[in-house]
């Protein structure tokens, strides 16, 4: 059961926060859905009692490329075969923003082109006004599907090759995951002029940490009730001043000072690790399910990038005021519960 908390009143200049109960036997899945139809990762944060995170992690999370290429590289039958057919890649322009420069990305087997209008009336592709800005006709979506349509004997991929090299021929800098298609575990990408990256990884242990007893109403209710808002909005505000120790749920914040008091919090020694990098949505989701299987709660925090053309189920994704397009979870294994939130910026087609 999904539903907006609270209901944006103006459709474009509010921002959205989605709130689903599921349950972690139900054939729906809609916890995983959600992981693994969002795509552009750039931060992961675990919050949880167990010391071996930090290995579970790097036991699926490693390292990505930064690598230029021309966008004419990418529809390359060679390519396509040596890489898009295999495993999953993931790519996005660097160094770019979404509301002013032509940004570009590959989810899996699709090109995404967002581009302004100068752009996309010379590239001469069919494509669609994109929702953001709302000012129609200032910004335009080009999809190129890299598999049904990549036959250098047919006209559409003779067409497509001629106006990228004619129009978008200079080489562009990208942010490049390639990733096992089961596990989302790193593959070897082997293109000259690729450099490793590695992502950052930092360990925090917070002792006595304050953490709240997720509230029975959010695990066994679907009934929205002012008291289950309420309760949804503060494990939700918990959980992103957790993922960044803040000192109100440390423990060690003044209470004549602080504005923020944990709900019925107990003290628990936790640990917090956060990866920073381009990460597999696949691999986010095996870390996952590892942690799940060890039946302790836990609570995860995963950052989209700003800049990123599409978010979940390549939803149109845009920056107006911010560029938000993160969740979060609260798992409770014991109970097969995962309370799930998804936090949207104005400008996002997601619903």
């Amino acid at each position: 059961m999904s539903s907006h908390i609270p209901l944006p009143k103006e459709k474009h200049n509010k921002s959205k926060l989605f709130v689903t109960r599921s349950h972690l036997l139900s054939k729906k899945h809609e916890h995983s859905k959600l992981i693994q139809t969002h795509p552009f990762n750039h931060q992961i944060t675990i919050i949880s009692q167990s010391t071996t995170v930090r290995e579970t992690l790097a036991k699926y999370i490693g390292p990505y490329y930064n690598v230029t290429l021309k966008l004419s590289d990418f529809i390359d039958p060679a390519f396509i075969s040596n890489y898009i057919k295999r495993n999953t890649l993931i790519a996005l322009s660097s160094n770019r923003y979404i509301d002013a420069d032509d940004v570009f990305a590959i989810d899996g087997q699709k090109l995404i082109l967002s581009v302004g209008k100068d752009t996309y009336e010379t590239l001469g592709l069919v494509g669609k006004s994109a929702q953001f800005p709302v000012e129609r006709g200032s910004r335009f979506v080009v999809e190129i599907d890299l598999l049904d349509c990549m036959d250098p004997a047919k006209k559409y991929y003779q067409r497509v090759h001629n106006r990228l090299n004619a129009v978008l021929n200079e080489p562009v800098e990208f942010l490049v995951g390639y990733f096992d298609k089961n596990t989302g575990t790193p593959v070897t990408f082997d293109i000259p002029g690729a450099t490793i990256v590695t992502p950052q990884v930092d360990t925090r242990s917070v002792p006595n940490m304050l953490v709240p007893n997720v509230p029975e109403c959010l695990i066994s209710t679907n009934e929205q009730t002012d008291t289950w808002t309420e309760h949804a909005h503060e494990l939700f505000e918990w959980i992103g001043l957790a993922a960044s120790c803040s000192q109100a749920v440390a423990g060690t914040s003044d209470e004549q000072t602080s504005a923020y008091t944990v709900p019925e919090p107990t003290s628990k020694d936790m640990h917090v690790v956060t990866v920073r990098g381009l990460l597999s949505a696949t691999a986010i989701h095996s870390v996952i399910n590892e942690l799940v299987a060890a039946r302790t709660e836990f609570y995860v925090c995963v950052w989209g990038f700003d800049d990123a053309p599409v978010s979940w189920n390549s939803s149109e994704h845009n920056f107006y005021v911010s560029g938000e397009n993160m969740y979060a979870q609260a798992y409770v294994p014991h109970k097969n519960c995962c309370l799930s939130f998804q936090a949207c910026g104005p400008w996002d087609a997601f619903s």
